[in-house]
């Protein structure tokens, strides 16, 4: 088969990459279309093209260029990470399918345009049950798989016993917990609403003795009305103990195998760290526009799920900047533990947003596309 991914943002890279590999593993023929702006379109990417250089990596400038390439490519497949252009169409011979870019308490998860696919991956089973009460006619369409993101963060099977003679992921080298070394803490802010701006300008004063790895929301480096935040994270790079990176490490994969505790908002990283059974400390102290205060709170209401609240026990949960340091003195001796504290309400919540965590997530989703390849011509569904 030939297989095309549209990354419409590079921050989708890292749920498609251990797709590609495993594709690739089993001979398909994949492409990927990587949306940058003209001002970005020039950005090195060795650790993605070194990570799956057997595939072909195209840049387009815009979403229309993409979708031209794609009529022009006829793939078996185009599989996105996102909603599908209304005003654009594929080749009748493909079929489309979602790999979601994230997980996390946005109502955007359950918008009906994201189930105008042939094939969507979904998750969890929560997902799968939440979507089919929504919409009982989607049911056909979809496929429980997992989080194919967090494949390279657990250990894949023995190469005797791959299926379909595909090789295993093989599983990033995690840091383990140590008494004397010092706390490596992962902050990873999405880009809005975001507590960057409300973090004290110097970040090291929160927790003595640790190393900062800052990993900002790629749109805060690259979108005008995020200036604020530029700044903010200026001045934190002049300090030796905080590493701030740039727009061009768009994989937070790595970084999670390195960190001892993450500091995140309501972003899909806090779940996803979570899932290492490693502590986070979930930041709910957000910077709104005024456009989202007062009488128009709704808004922020309606972008963020209204069940937030039962998510709490996955993580330390600070209201306010200045109970930052207290939360960190506690998850880092958490992580610190020789054993960990026995949590199943937190591992049944983990459960219930990732779904499995066996490393095999990109094996059902090849497992899906060759399936339904070899099940007859495309559906008919809602592309336009």
């Amino acid at each position: 088969m030939h297989i095309a991914f549209f990354a419409e943002q590079l921050y989708y890279l890292p749920q498609f990459s251990p797709v590609i590999r495993c594709l690739l593993a089993r001979g398909h023929r994949v492409t990927t279309l990587l949306r940058l702006d003209a001002a970005l379109r020039d950005m090195p990417l060795p650790a993605f093209e070194t990570l799956v250089p057997a595939h072909t990596l195209v840049r387009v400038d815009t979403a229309r260029a993409a979708y031209a390439e794609l009529r022009g490519l006829a793939p078996d497949w185009a599989v996105f990470g996102s909603f599908l252009d209304h005003d654009e169409t594929l080749a009748p011979s493909t079929r489309s399918a979602l790999v979601y870019h994230g997980i996390g308490v946005k109502t955007v998860l359950f918008d009906p345009r994201l189930n105008a696919f042939d094939l969507r991956c979904v998750e969890s089973q929560r997902v799968l049950d939440e979507l089919v009460a929504r919409d009982p006619g989607a049911r056909a369409r979809l496929a429980l798989v997992g989080f194919a993101k967090l494949d390279p963060l657990f250990a894949g099977p023995p190469p005797d016993t791959a299926p379909h003679g595909a090789a295993p992921h093989t599983a990033l080298p995690l840091a383990t917990p140590s008494p004397v070394a010092e706390p490596v803490l992962l902050y990873a802010p999405t880009f809005y609403p975001s507590s960057l701006e409300l973090m004290p300008k110097t970040l090291s004063a929160l927790a003595p003795g640790a190393r900062w790895i800052v990993k900002p929301h790629f749109f805060t480096w690259t979108v005008k009305q995020y200036a604020g935040q530029r700044e903010r994270l200026k001045a934190w790079a002049r300090d030796p103990a905080v590493e701030v990176l740039g727009a061009e490490t768009y994989d937070l994969v790595p970084l999670m195998a390195r960190a001892d505790v993450l500091v995140s908002d309501a972003s899909s990283a806090l779940f996803e760290f979570a899932a290492l059974g490693r502590p986070v400390v979930w930041c709910r102290f957000l910077k709104l526009r005024w456009s989202y205060r007062g009488l128009l709170r709704w808004r922020f209401d309606r972008r963020m799920d209204p069940n937030t609240t039962r998510y709490e026990t996955v993580a330390h949960c600070v209201d306010r900047a200045a109970d930052l340091p207290q939360a960190l003195a506690e998850a880092i001796a958490e992580r610190r533990r020789t054993v960990s504290p026995d949590r199943p309400e937190r591992e049944a919540l983990i459960e219930h947003l990732i779904g499995p965590r066996d490393g095999r997530a990109s094996e059902r989703i090849a497992d899906e596309l060759e399936r339904r390849a070899q099940a007859g011509p495309p559906a008919v569904t809602a592309r336009a």
